[in-house]
């Protein structure tokens, strides 16, 4: 912890690296110069990324000659350090150095850095394949459920279609059915009215034949007992 923290004082908090060319802010805060001047390029006024304090003139930037001999001296130190440990402990899964084999690590499981870098990188480009492979699967699975459930919609809209069809196929059906009947109602309903009143004609037709007779036989009949006829 003390360490990063020691090392955290090193680096420009716009990067997150080490210091290259580090200046100094009014406030007393340190950046890249880089950073810090494209920092302000892109606000519309100048103002420290840390504690926020807005300067009315851009103020002019100083080299902090200290900062930058330091931070200089902590980069050869990472790039000397870095190139010492060439090695990997598969143990305590970290790098170390040639001395650190023959010392803390002597009796764990030590490999050239390049190998295990090498075996890393296979397994997270199989790693990857797998993945690749699993959404392709996904991917297969989602449009077969999109082509299952548009076969469905489809289907039931067919259904639907079909049962509406057969269902005005019934409604005209019932339709047709009860205009045949109606007809044949009204031709029995004419007919029995032609019979009825073919009927009466005959009784009616059949009075005035019987009455025609009688009025003939009137004649003939005694005086005393012959009575006007009336109509």
């Amino acid at each position: 912890f003390k360490l990063k923290r020691w090392i955290d004082q090193f680096q420009c908090s716009i990067c997150r690296d080490v210091f290259t060319v580090p200046v100094s802010t009014p406030c007393g805060h340190n950046f890249c110069k880089a950073c810090i001047s494209g920092y302000w390029d892109t606000t519309s006024q100048s103002q420290c990324p840390l504690c926020k304090h807005t300067f009315y003139i851009r103020p002019e930037l100083k080299t902090n000659t200290t900062l930058r001999d330091v931070a200089d001296h902590f980069k050869r130190k990472r790039v000397r350090d870095e190139s010492l440990h060439r090695l990997f402990c598969r143990t305590d899964q970290m790098c170390v150095c040639q001395f650190c084999t023959e010392t803390d690590h002597k009796t764990h499981h030590i490999v050239h850095l390049e190998e295990e870098c090498g075996e890393r990188k296979a397994q997270l480009g199989k790693m990857d394949a797998q993945v690749q492979q699993m959404i392709q699967e996904r991917m297969q699975k989602g449009w077969e459920i999109k082509h299952s459930v548009e076969l469905n919609k489809r289907d039931a809209e067919r259904e639907i279609t079909d049962s509406m069809q057969v269902f005005t196929d019934l409604v005209r059906s019932i339709e047709r059915s009860q205009a045949e009947l109606i007809e044949v109602v009204e031709e029995k309903q004419e007919a029995a009215e032609k019979r009825l009143l073919k009927a009466m004609f005959s009784e009616i037709t059949s009075g005035k034949l019987c009455v025609c007779r009688l009025n003939r036989k009137l004649p003939l009949l005694p005086t005393d007992c012959q009575q006007p006829v009336i109509g």
